[in-house]
């Protein structure tokens, strides 16, 4: 066989090209098969991991059953309904999910079944735990007898949510196992098929290569021929007339040589027929022996005489006929003048091509400039084992200077890492690497900073020579559209999500009425006000009129009417009667417009059956309250006249005894007066405290400007004769000024520096300190209702006998006292007149102490 004259047939490499394209769809096909089933694989997967979740929730939700605090939760009469109603919805919801996630898998799907009967009689067992909380003793046995079932019960569902674990685990094994074998067959396939596709590409690009660089040599030397050769070389195309007969040739090509001949430009000729170029043809029959070697397709030649501009040259023609014309070769017996004309017209020759050449390298230069890619060849740099540990750059277009600020000039031979210093850091060096290795083009994405701002880009590498090729193009707007439009759908998935939960949480509902046909569209939490499932049925005006009370039917009805006529209603709500019988109170809004050219009612609905039921609650209230301050005000009548007036007639007795009869009692009667004396003094100061107490109010149209600073002097002065007795010393800051009620804030300020007076340590002057500072609600820790954006922080301490931490806050309970009366006097109310009168100006009051430390009384005031 002739394998030289197989390898250089163009049907071979046909041949090659078919079979490669076969491979390589063959190939992909098997690529695309293999990740198919590696998807699936993955999927199936994926929806076993469902599954274990699931029972999983499953899991929970039993333990949840033998929870303490759930079953405290169960047996409180006051929630138990709703407890129980969440428990009996968390369940339909796991079962739910399962019956979908099983139900292709009949194993599974035979097991749902007998575990949803488990749980029903579970949610039946629990009802009937509910009344046994409420019962005595006597009904121990019972309440035993009903947890034990719910134990039995839980085991049973537990032991069906085992098997299908159990069975779930067998398809993730089998999954894997199938999963794992698609895994290595697709990539062992896929690069298989590849490298051989590959190679006979390479192979059968390397035979052409190598013809066309043999091709490129045979048409330069031809062409080196034509323009050194002495002879004149011409190319003829046949002129046919209208007898398809040949009339005339035109010249195709002709060669430099005709100038030195007949002084005539090879372009001036080319297109211009022979006869019109070279009349002499036709003198002597020459032109017909043409025309004759053309149609018998047989080589001609015939030797003749020319003068031409009064020089005689002979000329030796041969004619060889060709396909598609006729090559005349003519040579010229005098050919050593002409070939010094020859050298000349050959040099310029190849000055014009040098020229070409340079005028192609500019237009390539014009072209790097005009791109808005940056392109630059990297050449490698190899380590004695000839591995690449750098790169060099040869060159790179002026649209560098854009991104990194480098000129071309400045970066030319250096290194890669000097330019780009985190090349390979960002796995940019990895990527070229690879390019030059396995000799296919490398596409990645990477970012350069600069001056703190930060590009992307994306670039491929491919390889050239010892070296790569890189084109870059920025993509930083639309990294940033694609990160704008990510996060635009995740805001409208929250947005949705948020509007879903804001409808169960407000209890409302949306529709959306077509006026034109009355079919409806209501949300998810509408259906559930009607106690349906969601898209449980669909919904119609005539079908949601079933859900209407009857006794509000005509109320609806004249929503739709209106509706229809105005576009609008009058008419703000009705009772509806849920599937589980139910009457719930609604309020209905809704709005006309035209929806894809239809008359449609947007609207919204609101469960509105609490409020109607506390508005209720509060007029009854209302009504006990008015009742409850009638008695407080009749109280107070009584403790500020009818209880202070024998009180007075009781001391007035005292002090008349004092005066006149003290030196008649015995020494035990003296006693005992003085226990009287102090007891009616003590019911005094109650009575007082307890009217101050009272007339306390929580409303504030008498706030005004107060000045703190005043507040605390006249405290000081109305404590002074004590302040005096004790030594006492008084220290600040200048206060603020806050809106309030003065005579409330003087007499907080009087309680609690007299409170630090009294609680002194013995032997010890009081020495107490009052500061202030202006603070943001934010860097308050405490935890109240903070109304304003900033509050005075106003700070009281003393070097007092303190008391526990555990004391607190009982201290500001009324009554309440933390030493006996006979260690230290007072009612047990200032305290708590302290803590009204900072809860009237909307602030908070705490103490902090420890026993023997020294007590500190902290207050903040809106400001």
């Amino acid at each position: 066989m002739d394998f030289k004259r197989v390898s250089t047939s163009t049907k071979t490499y046909i041949i090659s090209l078919v079979l490669a394209i076969a491979v390589l769809l063959f190939s992909v096909s098997m690529t695309y098969r293999q990740i198919k089933r590696s998807q699936e694989s993955s999927e199936l997967i994926a929806y076993t991991l469902k599954v274990y979740n699931t029972l999983s929730e499953l899991s929970a939700y039993c333990i949840k059953a033998e929870s303490e605090e759930f079953k405290r939760s169960l047996m409180n009469s006051k929630i138990s309904t709703g407890v129980l109603e969440d428990y009996r919805s968390q369940g339909r919801a796991i079962l739910d999910r399962l019956r979908i996630l099983v139900d292709h898998i009949h194993s599974q799907k035979q097991q749902i079944p007998a575990l949803e009967k488990f749980m029903e009689t579970l949610h039946g067992q629990m009802e009937a735990l509910i009344p046994l909380s409420s019962m005595g003793d006597e009904h121990n046995k019972s309440l035993q007898l009903v947890e034990s079932n719910i134990g039995t019960t839980l085991y049973r569902i537990r032991s069906l949510k085992n098997e299908m674990l159990s069975e779930e685990k067998q398809l993730m094994l089998q999954r894997e196992a199938d999963y794992a074998s698609t895994k290595f067959l697709a990539p062992a396939t896929s690069l298989l098929l590849g490298f051989f596709a590959l190679l006979v590409f390479v192979l059968a690009f390397y035979r052409i290569y190598h013809n066309k660089l043999k091709l490129r040599e045979s048409e330069n030397f031809l062409k080196n021929v034509l323009s050194t050769t002495d002879n004149i070389v011409n190319y003829y195309e046949p002129i046919f007339g209208d007898n398809k007969g040949i009339v005339d040739f035109k010249i195709a090509f002709a060669n430099s040589c005709n100038y030195d001949y007949f002084n005539r430009q090879p372009k001036d000729i080319v297109g211009k027929k022979v006869s019109e170029v070279f009349p002499f043809l036709l003198l002597n029959g020459e032109l017909e022996k043409m025309i004759k070697c053309y149609q018998d397709q047989k080589k001609a030649d015939f030797k003749r005489q020319v003068a031409f501009n009064g020089e005689k040259m002979w000329l030796h023609s041969v004619i060889t006929p060709m396909e598609k014309g006729i090559l005349v070769t003519v040579y010229n017996t005098t050919a050593e003048e002409s070939a010094k004309e020859a050298q000349l017209e050959l040099n310029e020759r190849l000055e014009e091509q040098n020229k070409e050449l340079l005028d192609n390298r500019a237009f390539l230069n014009n072209i790097f400039k005009s791109i808005s890619h940056v392109v630059m060849h990297l050449a490698c740099m190899r380590d004695d084992q000839g591995r690449i540990f750098d790169f060099r750059v040869l060159f790179v277009n002026e649209r560098l200077n854009n991104i990194t600020g480098h000129l071309t000039a400045e970066i030319l031979n250096k290194k890669a890492s000097e330019v780009f210093p985190n090349i390979f850091e960002s796995g940019v060096f990895e990527h070229l690497v690879e390019s030059i290795e396995t000799d296919n083009p490398i596409n990645y994405e990477t970012s350069y900073t600069n001056k703190g701002e930060t590009k992307w880009f994306r670039a491929t590498a491919i390889k050239l020579n010892d070296g790569v090729t890189i084109t870059t193009q920025e993509i930083t707007e639309e990294k940033a559209k694609a990160s704008q439009l990510q996060e635009l759908n995740e805001q409208l998935s929250v947005q949705n999500s948020i509007f879903k939960e804001s409808e169960r949480v407000a209890k409302t509902g949306s529709f959306i009425w077509y006026l034109d046909t009355g079919d409806a569209v209501i949300s998810e939490n509408f259906y559930r006000i009607l106690g349906h499932e969601p898209d449980s049925f669909p919904v119609t005006y005539e079908s949601y009129r079933d859900f209407v009370h009857p006794k509000d039917r005509a109320e609806y009805d004249r929503v739709g009417i209106e509706t229809q006529e105005r576009g609008k209603t009058d008419v703000e709500g009705y009772r509806i009667i849920t599937a589980q019988g139910n009457v719930k109170y609604l309020s209905v809004n809704n709005l006309y417009i035209e929806k894809d050219g239809r008359p449609t009612s947007l609207g919204v609905v609101q469960d509105i059956t609490d409020r109607i039921r506390k508005d209720e609650d509060l007029r009854v209230r209302n009504i006990q309250l008015r009742k409850s301050n009638a008695e407080l005000e009749s109280f107070n009548r009584v403790a500020s006249h009818d209880l202070q007036e024998p009180l007075r007639k009781i001391q007035m007795f005292i002090s008349r005894i004092e005066a006149t009869e003290m030196d008649k009692i015995s020494e035990k009667g003296r006693d005992y007066f003085n226990k009287v004396d102090n007891a009616a003094a003590r019911m005094q100061s109650l009575i007082v405290n307890l009217l101050t107490y009272s007339r306390i109010e929580g409303r504030h149209e008498n706030f005004e400007e107060v000045d703190l600073n005043d507040i605390l002097h006249k405290a000081l002065d109305n404590l002074s004769t004590i302040i005096e007795n004790s030594n006492t010393k008084v220290k600040g800051t200048a206060l603020p000024e806050v809106k309030g009620v003065a005579y409330q804030l003087e007499q907080l300020f009087s309680n609690l520096i007299s409170n630090a007076i009294k609680y002194k340590k013995e032997n010890q002057a009081p020495q107490i300190t009052i500061n202030s500072e202006r603070i943001n609600q934010k860097d308050i820790p405490e935890n109240f209702f903070k109304k304003s954006d900033y509050f005075h922080k106003i700070t009281i301490e003393d070097n007092g006998i303190g008391f526990g931490s555990e004391h607190s806050e009982k201290i500001f309970e009324v009554f309440q006292r933390l030493h006996q009366k006979s260690q230290y006097s007072g009612t047990g109310i200032g305290l708590a007149i302290c803590k009204k009168i900072i809860e009237n100006h909307h602030g908070y009051i705490y103490a902090t102490s420890s026993p023997g430390e020294g007590s500190t009384f902290i207050f903040y005031l809106p400001g």
